[in-house]
């Protein structure tokens, strides 16, 4: 005998799955090659752009990237901000001057996209002639690639709170007070 046919669950009442098999993953990727993968969060110019403004110019609210040269569309920034909060390289926190406005920040994941783009703009220098930079950051850049990423990494990694080291004293007598 035939069982009746369940109605289809709506999206919210479904259950995530346990494991998500990997024809699953590949749909949701071209493929798990990790320079598409990469791409696929960081690969267009914009998104790269919004990484480069918060970690080389400084900006990290909606009207600084809008002021940047490349005259971003407010559409397209607001959809590359969100992608980039989704993939997890930037975080989004209410500004505490003004709770209708946002600050951008990048996330260690973030800022480890420094050696990208210090090749990027190596990259750029070599083969664009057109290419403008200040010459002691070009130096600077092309002296030791590697530190000056580093350098650019560390502004961003998050400090880890150090443990005060408690000095030996001599035991004292302490009387407990709770004012």
């Amino acid at each position: 005998m035939k069982k009746p046919a369940k109605a289809p669950l709506s999206k919210s009442a479904r259950k995530p799955a346990k494991s998500i098999s990997k024809a699953a993953v590949q749909k949701a990727h071209r493929s798990l090659c990790p320079i598409n993968l990469t791409l696929e969060a960081v690969g267009d110019r914009w998104s790269m752009l919004i990484v480069r403004d918060l970690m080389l110019r400084g900006h990290s609210s909606y009207q600084g990237f809008l002021r940047a040269e490349e005259k971003i569309a407010t559409n397209i920034l607001a959809d590359r901000l969100l992608k980039l909060e989704q993939n997890g390289l930037i975080s989004k926190s209410a500004d505490p001057a003004d709770k209708r406005r946002f600050i951008y920040a990048l996330t260690e994941r973030g800022a480890d996209l420094a050696p990208i783009l210090v090749e990027l703009a190596l990259y750029g220098l070599k083969y664009e002639p057109m290419a403008n930079m200040a010459k002691e950051v070009i130096l600077d850049m092309q002296k030791n690639k590697q530190i000056f990423a580093q350098r650019l990494t560390r502004n961003f990694t998050p400090k880890l709170k150090e443990k005060p080291v408690k000095k030996k004293e001599d035991p004292v007598e302490e009387t407990l007070s709770l004012f």
